[in-house]
């Protein structure tokens, strides 16, 4: 959430320096995510408070079956059973959450037509607060209504039920700025009807005499309870450590660039409770590299980047994305943006077997059937608009189209009989600095 806001207000001091004088909109444009908080740069704290409101939504759907499946009528009864059978009523998913939705209900007999999965309606609310020249405070919520339904196994959408959920989330943080550095603590809770979470976290930055170079070091670490309604497990833990280190360096007048190194480690129950047979490794080690590179044009900027991800799960993944920030005029700015990412499956990601449907093949140590372990390339077209009203306010929207398809994977074919998912994302947002 934080570095959602902070991609709309950072702009660091050399950034500054690097862009015309055409407006605080692109000047954020100009500038990286994360660089440092609200518009200050490492020897003082941000002058103005922000205060902000965003509302999102997002949708997404599928076809009923996965392609290919010829299992008769009686095995999908016999399937649906069985989901009952372990778990004494019709397992539910929180898919864009990651966690679990209450209550049960019936399935869907349409197996060839594209339908409604997942929805979540999210209003947020930001505020940032300067208290002296060496203090400043930060804090948000935001509420997520998510409803729907998804697949219990693979994308076979025909016994999914339908589930309600609420996610209450908030977090604060305190940072302090020293001559040439900047160190925050920030503290986090989230809670859901069957996940609980509660994080800790820490960062400093440390900027050159020049303000070319800015360090940055972080550690987070997060406490979930999992609690599904379903009780197929009662009262799990998962601990989850991460420990990051980057870089952000001004090469030029027009060009910034930022790497940034993330170690995660957890532990703890890492299965999905409402996936039918999902058993996963209680241990997953996580490595991401984040590589970003901004470009004055002249008169817009350009934003690109590259992320790689490695797990030990066996997931490799790549993700490129492009942005352009146009101005027109000094009140209008227009970004449209584009993104690619692909994957291979998890080492216990299984394909679908009719021959054995729905039980997994053997008896293996782990399994899932979940299709987001799959291997699979997406694409994402996004625009967003930013407008300067009356001073100190600022409007924003922004759309994004979202497309999923297995052999959209980065050389290879991806994982066969997953059904091409597309999703839907618009926000609106409002803020105000004073």
């Amino acid at each position: 959430m934080a570095a959602a806001w902070a991609e709309a207000a950072v702009a660091a001091t050399e950034v500054r320096r690097s862009c015309p004088r055409v407006g605080s909109i692109v000047l954020a444009a100009c500038a990286l995510p994360g660089v440092l908080p609200a518009m200050a740069g490492a020897e003082e704290a941000p002058t103005e408070g922000v205060i902000a409101f965003k509302y999102s939504h997002y949708q997404d759907g599928q076809t009923g079956a996965y392609s290919g499946n010829t299992a008769s009528t009686a095995a999908d009864r016999s399937y649906a059973a069985s989901v009952r059978d372990a778990s004494g009523d019709y397992a539910t998913i929180s898919a864009a959450s990651g966690g679990g939705g209450g209550g049960g209900g019936g399935g869907s007999s349409t197996p060839s037509t594209e339908r409604k999965r997942v929805k979540v309606s999210t209003p947020s609310m930001y505020a940032l607060v300067p208290i002296n020249r060496h203090w400043a405070a930060e804090g948000s919520l935001t509420v997520d209504a998510v409803s729907g339904a998804s697949p219990q196994y693979y994308s076979d959408m025909r016994t999914a039920p339908s589930f309600s959920d609420r996610r209450k989330a908030g977090d604060t943080k305190l940072s302090y700025y020293g001559e040439r550095q900047s160190y925050a603590l920030g503290v986090a809770h989230s809670t859901e009807s069957d996940f609980f979470s509660n994080a800790l976290s820490a960062e400093a930055r440390i900027a050159s005499a020049d303000q070319n170079t800015t360090w940055n070091l972080g550690l987070g670490l997060t406490q979930d309870r999992i609690d599904p309604t379903n009780h197929v497990v009662n009262n799990e833990h998962r601990r989850t450590s991460e420990f990051q280190a980057g870089v952000t360096q001004a090469l030029s007048k027009v060009d910034l660039v930022q790497a940034t190194f993330t170690l995660s480690r957890a532990r703890g129950y890492m299965s999905d409770p409402y996936k039918y047979a999902d058993n996963r490794p209680r241990e997953r080690n996580a490595d991401i590299l984040q590589l970003r590179w901004n470009h004055w044009l002249g008169d817009s900027a350009l934003r690109t980047g590259y992320r790689l991800y490695k797990d030990s799960y066996g997931i490799l993944a790549h993700t490129f994305d492009a942005a352009l920030a146009v101005p027109f005029g000094r009140s209008l700015t227009i970004t449209p943006g584009l993104r690619y990412y692909t994957q291979n499956a998890a080492d216990f990601y299984a394909n679908p077997n009719l021959a054995t449907y729905p039980a997994p093949v053997g008896s293996p140590s782990y399994f899932s059937a979940d299709q987001r372990l799959s291997a699979f390339g997406a694409w994402a077209l996004n625009t967003k608009v930013t407008v300067a009203l009356a001073p100190g306010w600022t409007l924003d929207a922004k759309a994004e189209w979202y497309r999923q398809r297995s052999n959209w994977k980065l050389g290879g074919i991806g994982s066969p009989s997953i059904n091409p998912l597309n999703a839907t994302t618009w926000q609106v947002g409002l803020s105000y600095a004073f």
